[in-house]
């Protein structure tokens, strides 16, 4: 249901590799995302940006006569604006304003579902709010001391809103620490049994969950053609050609002028993707700018300071636009939503993960069941079953290793 009108409104610095009217498109979409419908756009060629009013007083003051002649309720800026530069354009057009970042956090605050990510995100609008507090004369002129003597005002609302901004803020960081720790204590015995983490990051919109989804063979994962359809981490193990298993993690997607204190609201759990074995990066070959795309989450994993990863581009929804006619054949492209190449992707990944194991069978007795923690090490344990004299296993190891195993348990 629609809410109200808005226009958006950009401006170009010649600094991006994208034009301000793509980049205001996108905009729009993630206001339609809010329900807000945007029926105005407006550009402004700039080379820096004005410090009281971004845009300027006088475009200001235009763009406010023609949004209140077409019953427009709300401006939403694609930067980022400074509380002062936000008060000065409501004071001259009198209409509500907003930023890109304000509409990310509210898309935000609406998806959020594991307690984690409503702290994250909550985090993340107490600090976006804190320098936007306005005093509205409203002040608490308080006697302190003692009964009969005044020694001067006390604190202003304002401040109070302040001191209660940032003791929510200590709080919400407190509490985020918390479940990183836990994490921290999940993740270790994980790696008690080992077993390869796979990462799948991409734009927002790039078709995670749904290759997700299409990877265990069922819709255990909440997915839409919508920006930002799913903000939780969300983990599932998966069977891979050779009988081994990985456990593939969907990410929340990265966007374009991504704010920064989203970044460090979410870092705990995008520092997840430094733990991966692999790195899946998904693309959405349909949006005509793509490659802006691509770059830019390649940025973000160089600002996360992922490193020394395995990184595999892989080009999704080849069921929209013909893949074989954008790429050589060496490139993977795929389809998460028919499946298309799903499957070889798989064997590429097992591959990636397990390059020298070969399948073995072996019979480890009940004495040297010790053994169990050198194959863990060094290889995959796929099976075992409980015989009269000991361990029957299924394992992948590689040749070298095989040798050693076989070694120690004749002897």
């Amino acid at each position: 249901m629609i809410k109200k009108t808005a226009a958006v409104i950009g401006v170009d610095f010649s600094k991006s590799d994208i034009s301000v009217g793509e980049s205001l498109r996108e905009l729009s979409f993630l206001a339609n995302t809010l329900g807000i419908s945007v029926s105005e756009s407006f550009q402004q060629n700039r080379k820096t940006p004005d410090s009281g009013f971004f845009i300027g007083r006088g475009k200001a003051a235009e763009i406010g006569k023609e949004c209140e002649a077409k019953n427009i309720a709300l401006l939403i800026f694609d930067d980022e604006l400074t509380p002062t530069q936000q008060r000065n354009i409501e004071f001259v057009t009198g209409i509500p304003v907003t930023d890109r970042t304000g509409v990310i956090l509210q898309i935000f605050a609406n998806r959020a579902r594991s307690r984690e990510a409503k702290l994250q995100i909550e985090l993340a609008e107490k600090y976006y709010n804190l320098s936007r507090l306005k005093s509205k004369d409203a002040s608490f002129e308080q006697q302190v001391g003692v009964a009969g003597i005044r020694s001067g005002f006390g604190e202003k609302k304002l401040e109070i809103d302040k001191r209660k901004l940032r003791d929510r803020i200590s709080y919400l960081k407190k509490e985020i620490e918390k479940i990183k720790y836990h994490r921290e204590v999940q993740r270790t015995k994980r790696m008690e049994v080992p077993m390869p983490v796979v990462s799948i990051v991409g734009y927002t919109n790039a078709g995670k969950s749904t290759l997700l989804n299409r990877l265990v063979k069922k819709n255990a994962v909440y997915a839409d053609d919508k920006l930002f359809a799913t903000l939780d981490t969300t983990t599932r193990r998966v069977p891979l050609p050779s009988g081994g298993v990985a456990l593939f993690t969907d990410t929340v997607g990265f966007i374009r002028k991504l704010p920064h204190k989203l970044v460090a609201a979410f870092k705990s759990t995008l520092e997840e993707i430094k733990y991966s074995d692999l790195i899946l990066h998904l693309i959405d070959v349909s949006d005509a700018n793509w490659k802006i795309s691509e770059a830019t989450v390649l940025e973000v994993l160089k600002d996360i300071g992922v490193s020394g990863i395995p990184v595999i581009s892989v080009y999704n929804k080849c069921d929209l636009v013909r893949c074989a006619d954008m790429f050589p054949s060496d490139r993977m492209s795929i389809s998460a939503y028919t499946g298309q190449n799903v499957g070889n992707l798989l064997a590429d990944i097992d591959h990636l993960l397990w390059p020298d194991l070969e399948r073995r069978t072996l019979m480890v007795p009940f004495p040297k069941s010790y053994v169990l923690n050198k194959i863990k090490k060094i290889g995959r344990i796929l099976r075992t079953d409980i015989g009269n004299n000991g361990l029957n296993l299924e394992i992948l190891i590689d040749r070298k290793n095989w040798l050693q195993i076989i070694k120690i348990i004749s002897l």
